[in-house]
């Protein structure tokens, strides 16, 4: 398979603007664009889907990478990136994303076949992973990790959003163990369930039980800490992911004291 790759770079003094700082810089960030990608026929598919002609799949990733943030070492968010979308550790890029792609098809249990000249083939199902940076300062870094499937004839496809927040001036990827006290969480729990009945209009009724699924959360560009819910997890299929935002200071009581610290309310 051929990667594509990318290079970009952003200058931050305050704003976002420019776009020819070298990596490396202590001044701005820079991004690279990693793409792969195939459409490949199922052998013998065709029988088992009463179609015509063997049907086919699509295989798809793109990441957003950084190769410098503000002269942070950007290897920590790096290795969470290619963790979080592609479950390896300890091996390159494109060897993750080689195993990854070959894996995907692989499951759906035909012998496949890679299809040459793949532009005008719609196909029968697909599954495509995507990165992108959501929120970006000189402080921290959010990035989402979205995943797409739909198995060929499934009622619907299912799309996931998991997040990593990258503390730029700590080097270090803002860990939920990092802001929250283990021994607060079943109360913790308890608040994102009340907090969600009192945005029942927004997001529709829910039943939270659990943390989110990897304990999911993002900081937002308005500095609120949203606990995000995936597809099914806390309600219907028709609502979508769930997102039940906090003020910091609403959390203080669950958090460490890095996290008190982290978001300047160790006072409260």
């Amino acid at each position: 398979m051929n990667k594509y790759y990318a290079f970009g770079a952003i200058l931050m003094a305050g704003a976002l603007a420019g776009c020819n700082q070298s990596a490396g810089s202590h001044s701005g960030a820079s991004f690279e664009v990693v793409a792969d990608g195939a459409v490949y026929t199922l052998a013998n598919s065709a029988r088992e889907f009463g179609t015509d002609e063997d049907i086919s799949f699509s295989d798809s990733v793109s990441l957003i990478l950084p190769s410098s943030l503000f002269g942070a070492d950007v290897k920590p968010l790096c290795d969470s990136i290619v963790k979080l979308a592609f479950d390896t550790v300890g091996v390159s890029t494109d060897a993750s994303i080689d195993s990854y792609l070959e894996s995907t098809v692989s499951r759906l249990g035909y012998p496949y076949t890679k299809i040459e000249d793949a532009a005008d083939v719609v196909p029968d199902g697909f599954n495509k992973v995507s990165g992108k940076v959501v929120n970006l300062s000189p402080e921290l870094l959010v990035y989402c990790v979205t995943t797409s499937d739909y198995q060929p004839r499934a009622a619907h496809g299912m799309t996931t959003n998991f997040y990593i927040n990258y503390s730029i001036a700590h080097e270090r990827v803002l860990t939920f163990a990092d802001l929250f006290e283990t021994s607060k969480l079943p109360e913790l729990v308890n608040a994102i369930q009340t907090h969600a009945d009192a945005i029942e209009t927004l997001i529709g009724p829910t039943t939270v039980s659990e943390l989110p699924a990897g304990n999911n959360f993002k900081i937002t560009p308005g500095g609120e800490i949203e606990f995000v819910y995936q597809p099914y997890e806390v309600a219907s299929y028709a609502q979508g992911t769930i997102r039940v935002p906090f003020y910091p200071y609403e959390l203080a009581t669950f958090m460490t004291p890095f996290g008190r610290q982290y978001f300047n309310i160790s006072d409260i």
